[in-house]
């Protein structure tokens, strides 16, 4: 492949007077694309006699057979029967792509929706100039277009970047509750707080709680997402594909303030509230967000550095996958991958230490005197006398002073709690919502590190008083 910049090559053949050379350097150029996504290419391949054809590209199960037009006026319904001539004649598997410069003619369009059965996926040059400037990777844009085409009945062509996702599925909304003193109910919370990406959580898995020996996988990806708005469209696209459940938790860090809720469905309502965290003390022009959620065989979080600006430009997003192992299945995550846009770079790597580390604080009790909250959830057997568990209580952090209650190495794992005012915390064992009144008490604190943050789950426990 030519070490180039595409775009540059894309320009100096802009110039080209000659029609004939241009349309051979618009070849090589799309030859060159296929290629810097790891397609095995071949130009004027035989597939097709007695028909030439353009260009054949292939990965694994993917076949494409690519017609390039460079043209004055736009392709028309002749050029796409001459390309079904040659997908008649080639692999039967294989889709066409029939690429025009200029656009192409109404009739067309209908004609690639009317035979769906012999996919053919249109390419425009504005397409191409941005997968030459890197703006999204062919592969993604080939997906896309391919499942617009089979699974939605639409020809994908020239789409607006800020082109809205319908909603897909309604986000799934929290179960737990806090229960505040003055009897109101909320599914989230703001305290004082600092920048550093962390969570707490009410289920930590341990993906190293198995048989074998070893420890578990992570993989990290990077989806082409780049604001607020393009967060909960992935978001909305996980859940369709069933990888968003209510148990999620998250927060978001300003510099003096944080935010902490449940559900995917809260934490979607909370990034609309930009503006009201925007106006708090000490405000800064940026807000870090971090989230987790369950899935099989494992959990993942999302991290992400929001601007707070009617923009909402998002950076250094990444999803971090922790796994007990290597999935015999792969289908799945490669589902999810591909859907969110990420079609390289995808590789299980190794933990190499466990994943869940604990510190026990049983041989140092320590009283908790007040709540701030308490977190509940909905008993649905109306025989057992009460509506409601207690799973968890929220109190002031007294691990901040000093840190008399952890040793040095364990303070210096968990400063990055420091700067939090409150504490989330999980009963080891729920107690009902009930008139009896009960004394809470600490027994450990269990953390994970993932690429990108902590997630933390601060272990207490009851007795009746």
């Amino acid at each position: 492949m030519r070490d180039y910049d595409m775009r540059k090559l894309l320009q100096a053949a802009q110039d080209m007077p000659d029609a004939a050379r241009r349309g051979r350097e618009l070849e090589a150029i799309t030859a060159d694309l296929f290629r810097r996504d790891h397609f095995r290419v071949q130009l004027n391949p035989g597939a097709a006699r007695p028909r030439q054809t353009d260009l054949i590209a292939i990965k694994v199960t993917d076949v494409y057979l690519v017609e390039c037009k460079w043209r004055s006026d736009k392709a028309n319904i002749d050029d796409i029967d001459s390309l079904r001539s040659r997908l008649r004649r080639a692999d039967t598997h294989a889709i066409g792509i029939l690429l025009s410069y200029h656009g192409f003619t109404e009739p067309v369009l209908a004609e690639v929706l009317a035979n769906r059965a012999q996919p053919i996926l249109l390419l425009s040059g504005d397409e191409l100039e941005h997968v030459a400037t890197e703006f999204y990777t062919l592969s993604d844009l080939l997906w896309r277009k391919r499942q617009a085409l089979l699974v939605d009945g639409e020809v994908l062509l020239d789409e607006p970047a800020d082109r809205r996702a319908e909603r897909l599925v309604r986000l799934p909304e929290a179960e737990y509750e806090l229960l505040w003193p003055d009897g109101r109910r909320t599914r989230s919370l703001d305290c004082v707080g600092d920048f550093g990406q962390f969570v707490f959580t009410h289920d930590l898995t341990d993906i190293d709680w198995v048989p074998a020996s070893g420890v578990g996988v992570t993989l990290d990806i990077q989806p082409s997402t780049y604001n607020a708005r393009g967060l909960v469209d992935l978001l909305d696209t996980m859940a369709n594909l069933g990888w968003a459940t209510p148990h999620a938790h998250w927060s978001i860090q300003q510099s003096r303030r944080n935010w902490h809720g449940w559900g995917p469905h809260e934490f979607s309502a909370e990034l609309e509230r930009w503006e009201e965290r925007a106006t708090t003390e000490s405000a800064h022009h940026s807000e870090e967000i971090f989230y987790t959620d369950v899935c099989d065989g494992g959990f993942y979080t999302i991290g992400a550095t929001i601007s707070a600006h009617p923009s909402r430009q998002m950076r250094n997003l990444n999803i971090s996958f922790q796994l007990q192992g290597h999935p015999l299945d792969t289908r799945p995550l490669l589902e999810l991958c591909h859907t969110l846009g990420v079609h390289e770079n995808l590789y299980l790597r190794p933990r190499d230490t466990e994943s869940v580390q604990r510190i026990h604080l049983r041989h140092k009790p320590i009283d908790i005197d007040e709540t701030r909250a308490l977190i509940t959830a909905p008993e649905p057997d109306a025989e057992l006398g009460f509506s409601h568990w207690v799973t968890g209580v929220v109190i002031d952090n007294l691990f901040v002073a000093g840190h008399q209650h952890l040793k040095e190495e364990e303070a210096l794992e968990l400063r990055i709690l420091e700067g939090s005012e409150l504490l989330i915390c999980d009963l080891a064992e729920h107690h009902p919502r009930d008139e009896r009144r009960y004394n809470y008490h600490f027994e450990r604190i269990e953390y994970t590190r993932t690429t990108d943050g902590l997630v933390c789950r601060v272990v207490v426990n009851w007795q009746e008083v």
